[in-house]
């Protein structure tokens, strides 16, 4: 009897034990679960927070793109064009590069034989060179476009003889300040010369030269601005290629223009005065 006890005793002790070695796994595997659970909520809030970040450091990379794109844009139009065809717009690794940036490529290899001295040759120009419609010349650009609504809104004048024409310009530059006398070559046209002097307004006034190419340089005295007014074909006769009847006509015409320019606003902002082209007396400016 009291074997059986025993053995009935060890058998619940056992019993018991493992019950408690169950609940203890039991437990275990809870803690586990929970650890767990408490990781990967930690993992996908730093994934959270790392997409987060990610996703702020490309909206800044793209702000940056963007700032920096406008300001290459910018320096490319000051430069008046020169490095339009290298930096139009930044392009993603592997893009073809256009045939504007192979020509420039070649132009570096065969031309200036060093990528050094092709970037010290931009550096120059865009130091130099003066280019229209841009900020910098806005207000050249407004005055030069009320010349030529002056010039093209002059009234004209009716075909007079040499000295009536003389004594008319004598007026109006005591009036306006202008010319004193019409800036004939030499020899003056004889008197008594039959030969008519009137006056229409341009046919064309345009903007040539080195600014109307975006190829005008800076200087120490500043730079020059063509501007041309083409006489109209009816102010002239068949033979006004003989003794000098065209240069008289043409000292006639550039009288009246500056006549025009002296009465009108423009006179108030600027200084204008009448010169001679490379020095020559036949063509006055």
């Amino acid at each position: 009897m009291a074997a059986k006890k025993t053995a009935t005793e060890n058998r619940s002790k056992r019993k018991s034990a493992v019950i408690d070695n169950a609940q203890i796994k039991k437990k275990k595997a809870q803690l586990v679960e929970q650890v767990s659970e408490s990781d990967s909520e930690i993992s996908n809030s730093d994934e959270s927070m790392a997409s987060a970040s990610d996703s702020e450091e490309e909206e800044e990379e793209d702000d940056n793109e963007d700032e920096e794109e406008h300001d290459e844009d910018e320096e490319s139009r000051s430069a008046g064009g020169i490095n339009k065809t290298l930096v139009e717009k930044k392009k993603g690794l592997g893009s073809k590069p256009t045939n504007a940036e192979i020509m420039a490529l070649n132009e570096t290899a065969l031309l200036f034989k060093s990528n050094l001295f092709k970037l010290q040759v931009d550096e120059l120009l865009s130091e130099t060179l003066v280019t229209s419609n841009t900020k910098e010349t806005r207000g050249l650009d407004a005055a030069l476009k009320q010349i030529r609504d002056v010039l093209l809104q002059l009234s004209p004048v009716a075909e007079m003889s040499v000295d009536a024409a003389s004594k008319m310009v004598r007026k109006l530059g005591r009036v306006c300040n202008g010319p004193s006398s019409i800036p004939f070559p030499d020899p003056a046209p004889p008197a008594g010369m039959t030969i008519q002097l009137g006056f229409r307004a341009p046919s064309v006034v345009n903007v040539v030269g080195s600014y109307a190419l975006g190829m005008a340089a800076r200087t120490r005295t500043g730079f020059n601005v063509d501007v041309i007014a083409q006489m109209p074909s009816e102010l002239f006769q068949e033979r006004d290629h003989l003794n000098m009847r065209y240069f008289y006509k043409r000292a006639f015409y550039v009288s009246m223009l500056y006549t025009g320019l002296k009465q009108s606003a423009l006179s108030e902002s600027f200084e204008m005065s009448i010169d001679c082209m490379r020095n020559d007396l036949r063509l006055p400016v």
